[in-house]
């Protein structure tokens, strides 16, 4: 869904589940306006209950993320200066109504 999501506004989807020893990222997209490499992490929630998809990146998710992209962007050869950014996809499930409602928000 996530991924879909961001095909539709004209991102370039990378990888998916990339794993490296100092954490994961869920999708690894370009984005074509910015030419920035994205490292998204993407939060589901079905309820308000533990809070928002957001509030799920903490500070340490949020370092690991950092490691994991420099991991990557190494990996693959990119230039030092390489700009890349981290986005958060947050998809709040309605059970009831069986709909989901996708929102980005850049630059975490």
């Amino acid at each position: 869904m996530a991924a879909k999501f961001l095909e539709k506004r004209n991102y370039k989807i990378l990888t998916k589940n990339y794993h490296s020893r100092h954490g994961e990222a869920d999708l690894i997209v370009y984005d074509k306006k910015t030419k920035e490499v994205v490292f998204v992490e993407v939060k589901t929630r079905s309820g308000g209950f533990y809070g928002s998809p957001a509030e799920a990146v903490d500070r340490r998710k949020k370092e690991r993320l950092n490691f994991t992209a420099q991991k990557y962007l190494k990996e693959n050869n990119y230039d030092l200066n390489q700009n890349y950014r981290f986005d958060i996809i947050s998809v709040e499930m309605n059970v009831t109504k069986r709909s989901a409602k996708v929102k980005q928000e850049k630059y975490i």
